[in-house]
């Protein structure tokens, strides 16, 4: 018999304070006589108490299940999130670069340790279509199977309170122009973290690629280097919640811009060596390979605005320090995640995933 909640686990708050409502993220930290609770425990006990733990993710966006200790590999991960959701999903159409490691589970990314991944939804930049309505993940889940030597830290963040908190002048100035997507992809990768076009768009077959963009009515030129060039159509600005109907702030333009692209920066490494050659490649990178967000109309966005956005996401987000065995689940819909440099190891795998239960239909090779 599975122990009830009160007997598994106590209920800390990291966050010094709430920045919305509710402290973020809601901390479930096993007590000394359930922390070797087995694969077959703890998925048990997430069981019976489902709609308890589905109550709070909505009310704070994300669950941190902590001091589990016999979580160690992706599989016990995946057995952990299959008892939150009815279906993993795949990564077709994203924009960074993973590795698969077991089944539907993935490195958390594969960018270089010293770049920082800014705050956002994951795919939250896909828009709907008919094929796929709704073409982003539920849920987000992180498991930490070796914690960072230092750095490394997940910040999340509520986008309910980004929302609020950003002038309404520039909310309706973006829900007015609305937004869309542009991406130039290479064939292969040169700086190391580029993102390809057989990878976002699921095949290095060009006319397989091309049915897939189709698909979402996404056009495609081709360019003369190899690469691609992916027209998107006009994607959501705000969203409502499928399940609580709050209004959230869910959109990437302050990342995916060339303003912010990875080549603006030291993107090779902080060693003197390693910012020559980032210079002498800045040039060919910056025409290889992007992201540039627009207006639906193709104008610019004001680079104020921009940095606005940034700025509250950067005043909302918290930040906690992963532990060994960490399991981290996030609504997707309701909170923003990034990634701090770190100084290596570090080994964090995740998961996309589908409502508990299951709002819709995800084709094969969505999302």
């Amino acid at each position: 018999m599975v122990a009830n909640r009160n007997a598994f686990a106590t209920f800390p708050s990291l966050a010094s304070e709430a920045v919305g409502t509710q402290p973020l993220p809601f901390v479930l930290e096993a007590l000394s006589e359930t922390s070797e609770a087995s694969r077959t425990e703890l998925p048990g006990w997430i069981a019976q108490e489902i709609d308890w733990l589905e109550t709070h993710l909505l009310a704070h966006g994300a669950i941190l299940l902590r001091g589990f200790h016999s979580l160690r590999t992706a599989e016990d991960f995946e057995a952990v999130i299959g008892q939150l959701s009815t279906e993993l999903l795949d990564y077709a159409g994203g924009n960074t670069p993973r590795s698969a490691v077991s089944g539907k589970v993935l490195t958390s990314t594969d960018a270089p340790d010293h770049l920082t991944i800014g705050l956002h939804q994951e795919m939250s930049y896909l828009e709907p279509s008919p094929n796929f309505p709704d073409p982003t993940p539920d849920r987000v889940a992180f498991f930490c199977q070796v914690a960072p030597g230092s750095g490394g830290q997940t910040p999340i963040c509520d986008m309910r309170v980004v929302y609020k908190r950003l002038p309404v002048d520039l909310v309706q100035r973006f829900e007015s122009q609305g937004i869309m997507l542009t991406r130039q992809l290479p064939a292969t990768k040169l700086a190391g973290y580029e993102v390809t076009w057989p990878t976002v768009l699921g095949s290095s077959d060009r006319v397989e690629a091309e049915d897939f963009a189709q698909q979402r009515g996404w056009r495609i030129e081709w360019t003369s280097d190899g690469g691609a060039r992916v027209f998107q159509r006009p994607s959501p600005v705000v969203k409502s919640h499928p399940v609580t109907g709050e209004m959230v702030w869910f959109n990437q333009a302050h990342l995916l811009h060339k303003a912010y692209a990875p080549w603006t920066t030291d993107f090779l490494g902080p060693s003197d060596e390693q910012k020559r050659e980032a210079e002498r490649q800045r040039g060919s990178l910056s025409s290889r390979f992007f992201f540039h967000t627009t207006h639906a109309d193709g104008s610019e966005l004001r680079i104020s605005d921009l940095e606005c956005i940034r700025r509250v996401i950067d005043e909302t987000m918290v930040m906690f320090d992963w532990q060994e065995s960490d399991v981290l689940i996030c609504d997707n819909k309701l909170v923003a995640h990034g990634r701090q440099p770190y100084q290596p190891p570090r080994k964090i795998l995740a998961a996309l995933a589908a409502n508990r239960p299951a709002s819709k239909t995800v084709p094969d090779g969505g999302r």
